[in-house]
């Protein structure tokens, strides 16, 4: 069973490695540089099947998918609780086995066994729901929170709730009197995370008002120095025809950004964003081979106008970003630097027709419950950094790449439990199964590896 544990004094502190940096245990050779992997992905783990298909099932499939070898996971959509709280307490069961069976850097560990020493009760299962979350303006003013300094970096005066440890930061949700559902938005690390924030959006449209739409931030610590870290940036932007409202968001996300990056004093550390920005790429010439993928037969979904009023909305997103109030950024689309002429789609619709070599296989996109043509609308772009401490992409592809396990999404079938740790269960296309799909969500994920290092 998961042990919640009670709100925490604001007077918590705990001993940060660079306070211990002549312990033998942190006489490390000095850092040069770190390789790691980050997810993002739309889970679409909404609490009802007429919505979001298999989501109690498919919450186990992404739990797999997590726990393989991310050093950071960064989720939308996860807005069904009991979701949350797995996802949450497998990610630290992860981390203190890792920590414990010495899967970490020795730092990592030491930094991870000083904080759980710190707690008043010590439990494996460390994690606190959402019900948990306090305000970003109040956790601000304390001196520590579950080990994590809180910024206010809000350009809005709207309420933002968190809730986080090192390991983790979720929100922002606008508390317990509020009808709107939370964010569904987390952060997960197997690097500390030192500082968090969150900011909900001034503006909402359609259904999407009853989500709490917003971004939340992650400082990771990445070496034994607590100077050398990451900004992590995690958002789900407006969906639906609602391009104002859209770009709208994405304005203050980047005014958002530069308020929390201001107190980098001496040079501005590597910036990571991601997530669901709902707006669709530009496609290139051949895009319809390059996927593997067919329209419908029934209807023409590729109308002109439909293809330049998204042609003028990415136009404009790109515009918004180039326009970084720091002149020196320079943020970067990642899958464009990488994979030039891919057109790296993420969501697709139910209708349309894939082959063999699209990642959703033969069989579509069976969690999707909508129409529509086929979409890069997730991103993660990067900025690598002002001085010394630098990022470096190294490759980057779609999650799945290309149709691998394929997944039994049927309820109560007897042999979940024992096919997978967390319920998840592998077929194949020929095996007797009523709801079938090669991807965890009707989104595919995008995976980076990039180095983080250090030019001394």
């Amino acid at each position: 069973m998961v042990n919640k544990i009670a709100t925490l004094d604001s007077e918590l502190e705990f001993s940060l490695v660079d306070s211990d940096r002549n312990s033998e245990s942190n006489k490390e050779k000095l850092f040069k540089k770190e390789t790691i992997k980050i997810l993002t992905q739309n889970t679409m783990l909404i609490p009802f099947d007429f919505v979001a298909p298999a989501f109690d099932q498919r919450t186990n499939c992404i739990t797999d998918l997590i726990l393989k070898d991310y050093g950071i996971v960064c989720m939308q959509e996860v807005y069904n609780g009991s979701s949350q709280d797995r996802i949450i307490s497998a990610w630290h069961n992860m981390v203190s086995r890792d920590a414990e069976n010495g899967n970490l850097n020795n730092w990592q560990s030491e930094y991870f066994n000083n904080w759980y020493n710190s707690l008043p009760r010590k439990e494996k299962d460390l994690w606190h729901s959402l019900d948990e979350a306090q305000s970003v303006a109040v956790l601000a003013e304390n001196k520590n929170f579950w080990g994590v300094k809180v910024i206010d970096g809000r350009v809005n005066n709207l309420e933002a709730e968190l809730i986080g440890s090192p390991y983790y930061i979720m929100g922002p949700d606008r508390g317990h009197l509020n009808i709107r559902q939370d964010s569904g938005l987390i952060i997960l690390s197997k690097y500390p995370i030192i500082e968090g924030s969150a900011m909900t959006y001034s503006s909402s449209s359609g259904s999407d008002r009853l989500a709490n739409k917003g971004v939340v931030y992650a400082r990771i610590q990445i070496s034994s120095s607590e100077g050398d870290y990451i900004h992590v940036f995690n958002t789900h932007i407006q969906a639906h025809d609602y391009s104002e409202t859209r770009l709208a968001q994405i304005s203050e996300l980047i005014d958002f950004i530069s308020e929390i990056i201001k107190s980098d004093k001496d040079y501005i550390r590597p910036v990571l964003i991601v997530g669901d920005f709902n707006v669709a790429a530009e496609k290139p010439d051949n895009w319809i081979e390059l996927a593997d993928i067919s329209p419908p037969e029934t209807e023409d979904p590729i109308s002109a106008e439909h293809l330049d009023n998204a042609l003028i909305e990415y136009k404009e997103f790109i515009k918004i970003l180039n326009g970084f109030s720091y002149e020196q950024l320079n943020i970067t689309d990642t899958w464009l630097e990488i994979n030039p002429g891919d057109p790296g789609f993420t969501w697709i619709g139910k209708d349309w027709i894939t082959g063999s070599k699209n990642p959703y296989g033969e069989i579509g996109n069976q969690i999707a419950t909508g129409n529509g043509g086929p979409q890069r609308i997730d991103y993660i772009f990067y900025f690598k950094g002002t001085s010394s401490l630098y990022l470096e992409p190294i490759s980057m592809s779609m999650v799945p790449e290309k149709p691998g396990l394929l997944y039994c999404l049927d309820k109560n079938l007897e042999d979940l439990a024992s096919r997978s740790p967390y319920g998840c269960l592998e077929i194949s296309l020929e095996d007797d199964c009523s709801h079938k799909s090669y991807t965890v969500s009707d989104h595919l994920g995008l995976e980076l590896n990039f180095e983080v290092g250090k030019d001394n």
